[in-house]
């Protein structure tokens, strides 16, 4: 761990990686402080304690319930210790305090997609990849808002790619593997601990370690089920903690197949959308959602068109985006908004193919055609997301 912080520098990849996230949070803090919060969202927050006999809460989410209890018992706290007059100011905690943690899962999120895709397309894919989530209104929605879909979109892009990650220690000694299935354990976890239906996951990384890692598939089988075993420990003791049912209803992991399946392949439509749906008319979010799909399609013609840009590093997260969306439509019970877990691994493909672009002579030419949409984009996005706000005033 310490010779990761010693790696670590902070340069000027970093900086604008840094700055662009304070923008999302920006955005993030301004919706979370005005939208009044919701029933749903009030049902969260206290099912994060232990419950009372005979009380009983129509979301099974332990670990959204932890999160969203967290600012509650931090305000408690402070009311304990500080002077009476300040004490007095938290008795009632604003929207965006008992919002906050689920602003700080988005920007890790966020974080975490720029380092994959820094890793995998250089500075380019990392600018790109992180600017299409940074003027999502739909990731912005989801972070700004208490509900399971931002951890499980978390939990789900880390259980994927912690999975590669290990597929590619599997060559090296042993000792360097405990500490990434010590990572991939918790994103386990975490994911089974949000939507019991989450260990669908499971599988899906295994056949990534299995591929990437042909002479070595044994030992895939090792770390996963160590890794899982790891995972269980964690949502458990999160159900614990909670007083959550981690054992969920039979209807949350029994798979149904429903026109639902179909509808959802256009999840690429909703990222200009907040709640996912369309408002009346033809609105801001109409143009935005039309716009990133036409960046979309742009980019899978020249996958399909360019040889150079069909390898791993973008047909795996073009393949992963879809998978993991059908996988959670095939529970509607677990009632979350499924679209939006598969545009991190959308973004993360756009960004490999505009690197690819770029890289060419002819495709330096399209950097201020890039920048000009993302602020149209992102002035798109602000105003869907003020639609969004006035709505929860109604």
């Amino acid at each position: 761990m310490f010779q990761i912080l010693r790696d670590f520098k902070i340069g000027r990849p970093q900086i604008f990686a840094g700055l662009m996230l304070l923008v999302f949070l920006a955005q993030g803090f301004w919706v979370a402080g005005s939208r009044k919060l919701s029933d749903l969202e009030y049902q969260y927050i206290a099912s994060g304690f232990q419950q009372k006999p005979g009380q009983e809460f129509r979301v099974t989410s332990p670990m959204t319930g932890w999160a969203a209890s967290l600012p509650v018992r931090a305000v408690n706290v402070l009311k304990r210790v500080l002077p009476e007059k300040f004490a007095a100011a938290l008795a009632i905690p604003r929207p965006w305090v008992l919002r906050f943690p689920f602003l700080i899962f988005g920007a890790w999120l966020g974080g975490a997609l720029w380092w994959v895709a820094r890793r995998l397309f250089d500075d380019v894919g990392g600018y790109m990849a992180l600017a299409l989530y940074c003027s999502s209104p739909a990731m912005i929605m989801i972070s700004s808002n208490v509900g399971p879909e931002i951890i499980l979109a978390w939990s789900s892009f880390g259980l994927i790619y912690t999975a590669i990650g290990v597929a590619h220690t599997l060559f090296a000694p042993v000792k360097k593997w405990i500490p990434r299935t010590i990572i991939l354990g918790l994103a386990i976890g975490c994911a089974m601990a949000t939507a019991v239906w989450s260990f669908m996951l499971i599988p899906l990384a295994l056949a990534f370690m299995l591929y990437l890692a042909p002479g070595r598939r044994k030992a895939a089988l090792v770390v996963m089920a160590c890794a899982s075993t790891i995972g269980l420990a964690v949502a458990v003791t999160i159900a614990w903690v909670t007083g959550g049912s981690f054992l969920a209803a039979k209807s949350l992991i029994t798979p149904s197949l429903t026109w639902e399946l179909i509808h959802n392949l256009k999840f690429v439509f909703v990222d200009g959308y907040v709640l996912g749906q369309a408002g009346p008319g033809f609105s801001s979010g109409d143009v935005n959602s039309y716009l990133f799909v036409l960046v979309f399609i742009a980019a899978l013609t020249t996958y399909g068109s360019w040889p150079r840009a069909r390898y791993f590093g973008n047909t795996f997260p073009l393949v992963t985006s879809f998978a993991v969306v059908l996988l959670f439509a095939l529970v509607p019970a677990v009632h979350i908004w499924e679209a939006v877990l598969g545009l991190s691994f959308v973004f993360l493909f756009i960004g490999g193919v505009a690197a690819d672009l770029v890289e060419t002579g002819p495709g330096r030419r399209l950097s201020p055609f890039f920048t000009a949409g993302f602020v149209l984009r992102t002035i798109l996005g602000l105003i869907a997301l003020g639609h969004w706000i006035q709505a929860s005033k109604l």
